[in-house]
């Protein structure tokens, strides 16, 4: 079998849905931190000069979405069914948007118009979002977000969804998505999943 190496910072940040896909998939690999100081070390040596990478021997494969569906076509997270692959690209899609929503968040903080950037995220562009989710979602109607089965979306959304809710950010509610049914049974069913739960516990300090 060949060996997996994730490299990142010792953050969740946009490797954690790597590592909890690996998990998923029963795929065991090394989970490699690096500080600042090593990152800006080997930044030029890496694709992009860009973090996460996933190491497969000696191939490194840069971006997070490219990784998660390397991952995916050989686990099953990603569907051999063109309909379930499908959903699951748009899925996939609909975390580009709510990731570029948040994008106020990680702006410095001596940004003049980060506040009312916030402000306009929290009071428009993400209820916009997840309404659009919900109805998606209600209109399927599955455990999932392509049928009965995990997938890299629900990955994706789940890590999005839980650092809504773990409050890191100041100034955006928890609670935010809570008053979307269907989205809220998505994260509920994502995080007592066998394989995320096992994981979560495994990462708790």
């Amino acid at each position: 079998m060949p060996s997996y190496k994730v490299t990142y910072f010792d953050i969740k940040g946009r490797a954690e849905t790597i590592r909890l896909a690996l998990h998923c998939s029963g795929i065991p690999f090394t989970d490699e931190r690096l500080t600042r100081e090593q990152f800006a070390e080997r930044k030029e040596s890496l694709p992009f000069g860009q973090v996460p990478v996933l190491t497969v021997d000696d191939q490194v494969i840069p971006q997070e979405v490219a990784i998660l569906k390397y991952i995916g076509r050989q686990s099953g997270l990603y569907p051999s069914n063109r309909e379930e692959a499908l959903k699951v690209d748009i899925m996939m899609n609909v975390s580009d948007d709510i990731y570029a929503a948040m994008l106020a968040f990680y702006m410095p903080a001596d940004n003049p118009g980060k506040e009312i950037m916030k402000k306009m995220v929290v009071e428009e562009k993400l209820p916009k979002i997840f309404g659009y989710f919900e109805r998606h979602l209600a209109k399927y109607g599955t455990s999932f977000c392509a049928g009965d089965k995990i997938s890299i979306a629900d990955i994706r959304l789940y890590c999005i969804l839980y650092t809504i809710k773990s409050g890191i950010h100041a100034g955006l509610p928890t609670n935010l998505a809570d008053k979307y049914p269907h989205i809220s049974k998505l994260y509920q069913a994502i995080d007592t999943h066998e394989k995320v739960a096992s994981w979560n516990k495994s990462q708790a300090k």
